[in-house]
């Protein structure tokens, strides 16, 4: 009996010295900083002490750090227009190259660099009978101008002669008409028996003389109007002849200008400053057109200078990333500081493989330490909200898609509080709506409470 009872005592203390143990321990299990335990006002459980926090309005700015690939800002592989043989390489791989020079008004006033020279023979002899066209289409124009000059020449002197019938034809009807008023005077005169009948008859005789020339000079007259009219014809053939001339000469020196454009296609120049990366033609090599299948460029020319950045973005961030934002670039094979620029443009659709946005940063290469192929890490700034309410990302909890953080009530109650959440950063999300910002929310180990826990509130301590 002793022995029991003695026993059962032991028990009792061992159970009250576990009590003691947790009520020590518990003081680090809290959230929200000091968690020691207090007595509930119903005489039940301790309460779990707990410092909240209250949401912040701050200046939220979302990085993301990714792989991205060098490469030149212009890559241009160099054909040839005609089927040719190589006649002479002024460049090789690793050359350095100068490409064209214009003025303000976008004039060229130097040509870029000759990298080869290619030899098609029978553009040269097309060039020769095309300018040997031109010759003579400008000898035909020639013979067409001095054809109208002999043509205005015979109509001036048809019009000369059309004058002269008109002088005549006056002189004329003037007889006429001085014939026919004696003819009618000494008919009256020997109709009365005052002259003899033979002197009316000799002036009937020069009136049908004098209407006879009148008639002459009329037919003359119309006969060269007509000569006029034939050779005013002439002129209009031998203008409309030169006309022809002169648009054949314009179709031949337009057939030379051709031939010369592409006779300018056997040199091969560079088209802006930069390095020669391919080259893969010699001296006496067959080159086809750059239109053949089975063409393969003579060279290849980038433009160094400026060297564009390609980064992959991925979905989550890619409807915030836009042209313009921050962004900084680091070579991990180099020990040089990291350089930035703005993103200068991206492609806005997404890649239906890697479901991820190219976005494109323009890297100053000044120095040439950047090389295409080269691997690099870019930091791109996504977004940045300025003057929002935000949390800590540790009092942020989400469930069946939905955000959602604890809140406490002036009675010590804990509330489960949805909310809607924007951009997140390393350690804050901002909360676009669900909260004023006066709240009391548990921002430490969140998850450890549950909707209507009771709890005890604590200041947070000076200077916190």
């Amino acid at each position: 009996m002793i022995s029991s009872r003695f026993s059962g005592a032991w028990l009792l203390c061992g159970a009250l010295a576990i009590a003691g143990c947790g009520n020590e321990m518990g003081g680090n299990s809290g959230a929200g900083g000091s968690t020691a335990r207090g007595e509930s006002a119903a005489g039940g459980g301790p309460l779990v002490k707990v410092t909240p926090i209250a949401p912040v309005r701050k200046t939220l700015v979302r990085w993301t750090v990714q792989p991205g690939q060098v490469e030149a800002f212009e890559e241009t592989p160099l054909f040839a227009k005609l089927a040719s043989y190589v006649e002479k390489m002024h460049a090789d791989i690793g050359d350095r190259v100068t490409g064209p020079e214009v003025d303000d008004q976008g004039q060229t006033i130097r040509d870029g660099q000759l990298l080869a020279e290619l030899s098609v023979p029978e553009l040269d002899e097309e060039l020769a009978q095309k300018e040997a066209s031109v010759g003579q289409a400008k000898a035909e124009l020639q013979q067409a101008v001095a054809a109208i000059k002999v043509a205005r020449a015979s109509e001036s002197a048809a019009r000369a002669k059309v004058e002269e019938s008109e002088a005549v034809v006056d002189q004329s009807q003037a007889d006429y008409e001085f014939a026919a008023s004696e003819f009618a005077r000494l008919k009256k005169l020997a109709d009365k028996g005052a002259v003899t009948r033979e002197v009316a008859e000799e002036k009937e005789k020069l009136l049908k003389t004098a209407d006879s020339m009148r008639k002459q000079t009329q037919a003359r007259i119309a006969s060269a109007k007509s000569q006029v009219s034939e050779k005013r014809a002439q002129v209009e053939k031998a203008e409309a002849d030169a006309a022809a001339a002169q648009q054949h000469v314009l179709v031949t020196e337009a057939d030379v200008a051709r031939v010369k454009a592409l006779t300018a296609y056997t040199k091969i120049r560079a088209p802006y400053d930069g390095v020669v990366t391919t080259r893969n033609v010699h001296t006496g090599h067959l080159v086809l057109p750059g239109t053949d299948a089975n063409a393969r460029p003579l060279l290849v020319v980038v433009k160094t200078r400026v060297m564009r950045i390609f980064v992959d973005v991925p979905e989550g961030d890619a409807a915030l990333i836009a042209s313009g934002s921050e962004a900084s670039v680091t070579i991990p094979s180099s020990s040089a500081e990291p350089r930035t620029g703005p993103i200068a443009r991206i492609s806005w659709t997404l890649s239906a493989n890697s479901r991820t946005l190219r976005a494109e940063i323009d890297v100053d290469n000044a120095d040439g330490s950047l090389r295409p192929g080269m691997y690099v890490k870019a930091r791109l700034k996504v977004a940045e909200r300025n003057g929002v309410l935000s949390l800590p990302k540790g009092a942020v909890q989400a469930a069946d898609g939905k955000s959602f953080c604890y809140t406490i009530d002036a009675e010590g109650i804990v509330a489960r509080t949805p909310i809607e959440t924007g951009i997140r950063t390393d350690e804050d999300v901002e909360i676009v709506s669900g909260l004023s910002g006066d709240e009391q929310v548990i921002g430490v180990n969140a998850a450890a409470f549950r909707e209507g826990q009771q709890v005890e509130v604590a200041k947070p301590k000076a200077g916190s």
